[in-house]
């Protein structure tokens, strides 16, 4: 199949290079800049989007201020920095800076994946469609170039490489209308090691990969891995939203954990080099306010097979009037612990009490106490009343018979 589709392209029509600070689409820009016989239009169509998440790593941020900034207003480059405005797509998108004069990056967005996570009390999760990714940059982008073109022709290019032959047919069969899809780095044949090497040479830079500081994707390869921790462990400042976010998570639900599962905070106790990060990470959970939740979660059955659930929908409640300390929190459990007549869990730096575990069969409930940071509101989720009546009922006779 043939990728290059630029020829197709009117003259004056929009050239929309999604940005995401990252490798793949640094090097399209700057080759364009530096190589402007590997362009076929004028830097005056060209605009330079970029979907703003909020927990992008500084150092991108930075590296992004000091290089391609410069380069973007000696040219005159539009550019155009968007994020989602709330937690709400029906509140749109906010523009970041719409300006040929780029200067500032502005990392820190506006309503952040961050805030999303803690809201729900979870992290971003592994397999399936990256709806962190959809949610934040895709639908954000789509956003604004709908406004833009006013569903007309553009030519919307994405940094994917010549080995990504898959997400690109992928990627082809989506869009808006008036989408004329352009992936310039499979036309040069350009690998990310062919772009991160003409970086180097042309910037005398080791660009960084652009992720979320708490990205679980960059987290599920070892070499991904072990670059993160090292990252953390050189700026243990940044290691503190992750490994709150992750604690939050764990405590609420103890499957839960940034590493597809498994939980960051135990990959970094196997660091011997981690032991300053972990104190750091020990006081900024001190200095948080804690309290005491109620946490009951009701798996309802699939209809086909009763040892897998269908779905989950969960109750969060505080039971503390006031948020307190740490210490007061953990004293409240375990006042909680001895009227229930129940032992206190030690799950790593976790406490809880469980007043019921889930089954092996569906449907089913579980109910617990935990005390942890009071950073995530009290929720119900939707026909959760319903959901734990029959959970607690649990799989009738018949079922378990047939």
């Amino acid at each position: 199949m043939s990728t290059n589709t630029t020829h197709a392209t009117p003259a004056a029509a929009p050239v929309i290079l999604s940005y995401g600070l990252g490798v793949d689409s640094t090097a399209i820009l700057l080759r364009w800049l530096l190589e402007p016989e590997t362009r076929d239009f004028d830097l005056a169509n060209l605009v330079v989007l970029t979907a703003q998440t909020g927990n992008e790593w500084p150092e991108t941020g930075r590296l992004v201020e000091q290089h391609i900034y410069p380069l973007l207003r000696e040219h005159g480059i539009r550019t155009v920095q968007v994020a989602r405005a709330t937690s709400s797509q029906s509140d749109g998108i906010t523009i970041l800076g719409d300006t040929r004069t780029p200067e500032r990056c502005y990392i820190a967005g506006a309503y952040t994946l961050a805030e999303e996570m803690f809201a729900a009390g979870t992290v971003p999760q592994t397999g399936g469609a990256r709806l962190c990714s959809v949610k934040s940059k895709g639908w954000c982008l789509d956003q604004w170039i709908k406004n833009h073109t006013q569903g007309g022709p553009h030519r919307h290019v994405i940094g994917f490489e010549a080995e990504e032959m898959r997400r690109v047919l992928r990627d082809s069969q989506l869009g808006l209308p008036g989408r004329i899809p352009s992936y310039p780095l499979v036309e040069w044949g350009w690998t990310r090691q062919t772009c991160e090497d003409y970086i180097l040479a042309h910037l005398g830079v080791a660009w960084p990969k652009s992720a979320c500081s708490f990205c679980p994707y960059a987290l599920t390869s070892q070499a991904g891995l072990e670059r993160t921790l090292t990252r953390y462990i050189a700026h243990p400042e940044e290691a503190m939203l992750p490994l709150l976010m992750e604690h939050i998570a764990v405590a609420l639900n103890p499957r839960q954990g940034l590493i597809a599962g498994d939980r960051l905070a135990d990959a970094l106790v196997a660091r011997p080099d981690a032991g300053p990060l972990l104190a750091a990470f020990d006081a900024h959970l001190d200095a948080q306010p804690w309290t005491v939740y109620e946490v009951k979660r009701a798996f309802r059955a699939h209809p086909d097979d009763m040892m897998r659930p269908a779905n989950a929908v969960r109750s969060l409640q505080r039971l503390a009037e006031l948020d307190g300390t740490r210490t007061d929190a953990l004293n409240r459990l375990n006042l909680l612990a001895d009227l229930h007549e129940t032992p206190v869990e030690h799950d790593g730096a976790h406490r809880r009490v469980w007043l019921r575990h889930r089954n092996i069969y569906y449907p089913c409930a579980e109910h617990a106490l935990v005390a942890a940071p009071a950073l995530v509101p009290d929720k119900v989720g939707p026909g959760f009343d319903t959901a734990w009546d029959t959970a607690q009922r649990g799989p009738s006779q018949l079922s378990l018979l047939t």
